[in-house]
């Protein structure tokens, strides 16, 4: 295999997807924007209802005005609640990304060059895995770094404490480049059957509404979002990605892909 070919591959298709605002706009800009708003939304429920609310749920009580239940309750919004929706965003941004990859080029006939040059089906896959995974992954991590700065910045000027990173980030960040080689090799499955992106990107809601679940689990004190549980859902992840990673280089085939 030619790692060169894959490279450029992933060169054409990032150029692809970065040369429509349509595509990367939302994609970049929303995370951001709610890793820059959602720490003040939880400073601002934090100040008010803090240890009101780190009581009921909790099953704690702590007095009115106090920093431990305000703290407490920050540490407890931002893990168990704002963290599994921050871990939508690999999902998000690698089912956009490998739609337009995959199935946008079927829907474009945009491909058929591949078909006329000496690169191999692994070097195609390879190629437009990367250039799905590489940038699900950098925005993660960027909107990880953005939110848990913010939220540093507050908790430390008001009480003195630096909340992030923890434990349960990075564990959360370890489960991300899961997420993403998941909802890549269904998009992968998907797309060998698919028409257009539109079915192609359908693939995420699978993924996303699971991750969505977990704050409610935390909330309603079905589960806790421990070491433990971010652990077994490693272990889950790591082998369903394998799994629907080995089934999408089964059924991809460059020249049946491009032209069905």
């Amino acid at each position: 295999m030619d790692l060169q070919h894959a490279f450029a591959i992933v060169r054409k298709d990032l150029n692809e997807v970065f040369s429509s605002i349509a595509i990367y706009g939302p994609m970049i800009f929303i995370p951001l924007f709610f890793a820059v708003t959602l720490p003040l939304f939880t400073l601002y429920i934090s100040k008010y209802a803090g240890p009101q609310l780190a009581s009921k749920l909790m099953g704690i009580f702590i007095g009115s005005g106090s920093s431990a239940g305000t703290l407490y309750f920050i540490r407890f919004f931002s893990v168990n609640v704002l963290g599994p929706v921050f871990l939508t965003m690999p999902i998000i941004t690698a089912s956009v990304i490998a739609a337009d990859s995959f199935a946008g080029e079927k829907e474009r006939k945009t491909a058929e060059s591949l078909l006329t040059t000496p690169i191999t089906n692994g070097e195609v896959l390879l190629g437009k895995l990367l250039a799905s995974f590489i940038p699900a992954l950098l925005l993660t991590l960027l909107v990880f770094a953005v939110y848990g700065s913010i939220t540093d910045y507050i908790t430390m000027n008001a009480y003195n404490v630096l909340l992030f990173p923890n434990v349960s980030w990075y564990l959360m960040l370890l489960n991300a480049p899961f997420l993403a080689i998941t909802t890549i090799g269904l998009v992968v499955i998907v797309s060998s059957k698919a028409k257009g992106i539109k079915e192609a990107q359908q693939i995420s809601t699978l993924l996303i509404l699971p991750i969505l679940v977990i704050p409610f689990a935390s909330i309603f004190n079905i589960s806790t979002l421990n070491t433990g549980f971010f652990l077994g859902m490693l272990a889950v992840l790591v082998a369903t990605s394998v799994v629907v990673m080995l089934l999408g280089m089964r059924l991809f085939d460059r020249e049946n892909f491009i032209t069905a």
